[in-house]
């Protein structure tokens, strides 16, 4: 071989070999999450479902925390520093056990309201609060409405959306122990009337996610069913939208058993939304791709590991890099205090996933929930992580 030969094939494979460690290390890099000051946010005991959103209407992100076990809703205002300080008449003080909440403009005002669910020994409600600030939080009159029968043992989840595109949000709840989904239509004032029940397909328990997965412009329903020992494999199906607040069942897909809904999130760039299941008892989530029309199938290198079982997740682009990432809440329930860790998995911006190098990061005992979101305006994302066995939240700034 000639020397000058010899000298471009060694310099194409140095530049090759360069080129695969700085993808690698770019894929791989350290997720710039640090807990600094003003890191642990004092909320009260026993949180669990959290948002966070600008709910006094300053600009800044405010954080709304649901207290199950002593029957109060939270809200730390933001400065947008990273600092937040209770609200006044925080908490809201309950005569029920609040289950899911939920923030959204129910009456068209321009300010965000708060959907709590619940039940009793007989019924599940949805009690509406409209934001009225400096006042805070007002229930609206109506509520609450009452959505189903009741299911022992069980907290109904809740989600307020414009499912019959009449410009005003509806709400959507369901409780995993029946087979039904429930609507209640919106009037866009703060009030809801029944609305349609969906029977769902598959056996075992139930969630749910709302998005346009057949890429249509209308609301679609996506639900996972955990199947079991006695009732066969879990299953993923979709309720196709048609704008007018009917769904239309397609053919489920097959998902592992134990799977449970977590998002869905376009994860490869490809515009279309991607599901995201946990697995019951197992540390792995799998993630679909969406191919076309909502046929989904297994994404490279699916299932990954996150440590522990994965109760909340999260996906949005941690390292800035333009390609999703995803974040969960895990927990190892087994010993107390339960051990929780947020751990981070870098996209490859093709579906496939790795665990950051620094990842996991620790959290407050019981973070059985996650949100994220630009506390203290940067421009770079935060993380929020609840504790159930605690009094904090946990902040994760991003660097």
């Amino acid at each position: 071989m000639k020397t000058w030969e010899l000298v471009t094939k060694c310099v194409l494979t140095l530049a090759t070999f360069l080129w695969i460690c700085w993808g690698a290390q770019v894929f791989g890099q350290d997720v710039p999450f640090v807990a600094g000051p003003g890191s642990l946010v004092k909320v009260g005991p026993g949180s669990g479902g959290l948002v966070l959103a600008d709910v006094n209407c300053d600009g800044h992100l405010d954080l709304i925390t649901q207290h199950l076990l002593y029957r109060n809703v939270a809200v730390q205002l933001g400065d947008g520093k990273g600092n937040f300080v209770p609200a006044h008449k925080s908490p809201m003080n309950l005569d029920y056990e609040p289950a899911a909440i939920a923030v959204a403009d129910v009456n068209n005002d321009a300010i965000l309201d708060l959907g709590i669910a619940s039940r009793d020994s007989d019924k599940e409600y949805v009690h509406i609060y409209l934001g009225n600030d400096p006042v805070g939080f007002i229930e609206v009159v109506g509520s609450p409405f009452a959505v189903s029968a009741s299911a022992e043992f069980y907290k109904p989840s809740l989600r307020l959306v414009d499912v019959n595109e009449d410009g005003k949000l509806d709400i959507v709840t369901a409780n995993g122990r029946r087979n039904t989904l429930e609507i209640a239509l919106g009037d866009g004032r703060g009030g809801f009337s029944t609305g349609p029940v969906l029977k769902l397909s598959g056996q075992g328990q139930y969630s749910f996610a709302l998005g346009d997965v057949d890429g249509d412009g209308r609301v679609d329903i996506v639900t996972a069913s955990t199947g079991g020992l006695d009732l066969g494999p879990g299953s993923v199906g979709i309720r196709r939208g048609n704008g007018q607040g009917t769904f239309e069942e397609a053919t489920p897909s097959p998902a592992v058993s134990g799977s449970r809904m977590k998002t869905l999130a376009d994860v490869n760039g490809d515009q279309r939304l991607d599901v995201v299941l946990s697995q019951e008892g197992r540390s792995h989530l799998s993630v679909l791709l969406n191919e076309d029309h909502g046929l989904f199938k297994a994404a490279p290198g699916s299932p990954v590991d996150v440590g522990l079982e994965a109760y909340a997740v999260a996906v949005t682009d941690v390292n800035r890099d333009n390609k999703a990432d995803l974040l969960a809440a895990t927990v190892n329930s087994r010993e107390r205090p339960f051990d929780s860790r947020i751990a981070v998995l870098l996209g490859d911006g093709g579906g496939r996933f790795v665990a950051a190098s620094a990842s996991p990061f620790r959290a407050g005992a019981g973070a059985y929930n996650l949100t994220v979101g630009d506390v203290n305006e940067d421009g770079k994302v935060d993380v929020a992580a609840s504790s159930f066995e605690g009094e904090t939240v946990t902040l994760l700034f991003g660097r």
